[in-house]
C-alpha cells in the first residue's frame, strides 16, 4: 500500500516536472508583459507554479492547462504589481514625511542660529535687514521709515549682509559648520 502511494506520489511530482518545464517561459513571459520587472516576474511564476502544484489533481484532469495557467499567472501578476505599487507609494510618503520633519528641523536651527546671528549686528543693520527681508518693505518705503537716502538704504543692506557672511564664516572656523548651510543668501 506504500508503495502505490509513493510510486502515485513520484508519477504526480514528474507530472508536475513536465508541466513545468513546458509552460515555465509561456507563464514567466506572460507575467513579465504585466510587471515590466524580472524579478517580480520569478516571483508570479513561483506563486503560479505553486497555485498549479495545490491544485494540480483537479488540473490533471483539466484539458485546458495552459489557459489556466495563463489565467492563474495574470491574475498573481496583477496583485503582485499593484502590491508593490502600493508598497512603493507607502513607502514614499513615509520618505517625504521624513524630509518635511527633517527640512522643520533644519529650518528651526537656521532660524535660531541666524536670530544669534542677527543680535550681534548694529541695531541700524539689523532693523534694515529685518524691514526689508522679514516684513517687506521696499527700499524705497525703508529710506522713508529711516528719514534717510535710497542709496544710504542699499549701503546699510550691504554692509549688513557683508558682517552676517563674516560673523557666519567665523563661526564655520570656529564650530566647523559649513556657513552655507547656516547662512544662506536671500
Amino acid at each position: 500500500m506504500n508503495n502505490g502511494k509513493e510510486q502515485q506520489g513520484r508519477s504526480k511530482v514528474e507530472s508536475f516536472q513536465i508541466l513545468y518545464a513546458r509552460y515555465f517561459k509561456q507563464v514567466y513571459y506572460s507575467a513579465f508583459s504585466i510587471t515590466k520587472d524580472r524579478e517580480l516576474a520569478h516571483d508570479v511564476v513561483q506563486e503560479t507554479f505553486l497555485k498549479a502544484y495545490r491544485h494540480f489533481d483537479s488540473l490533471k484532469q483539466h484539458d485546458q492547462k495552459e489557459a489556466w495557467l495563463k489565467v492563474v499567472s495574470r491574475n498573481v501578476a496583477i496583485d503582485m504589481y499593484r502590491k508593490r505599487c502600493r508598497e512603493l507609494s507607502s513607502y514614499r510618503a513615509l520618505r517625504d514625511a521624513d524630509r518635511s520633519e527633517t527640512d522643520v528641523e533644519r529650518t528651526i536651527v537656521d532660524q535660531e542660529f541666524l536670530s544669534g546671528l542677527l543680535s550681534s549686528l548694529e541695531p541700524i543693520y539689523r532693523q534694515s535687514l529685518l524691514l526689508v527681508y522679514e516684513y517687506g518693505l521696499t527700499y524705497e518705503q525703508l529710506a522713508d521709515c529711516q528719514q534717510t537716502s535710497i542709496g544710504a538704504v542699499k549701503s546699510r543692506i550691504h554692509r549688513a549682509k557683508q558682517k552676517l557672511r563674516g560673523a557666519a564664516l567665523q563661526m564655520e572656523t570656529n564650530v566647523g559648520v559649513p556657513a552655507h548651510f547656516i547662512l544662506r543668501q536671500k
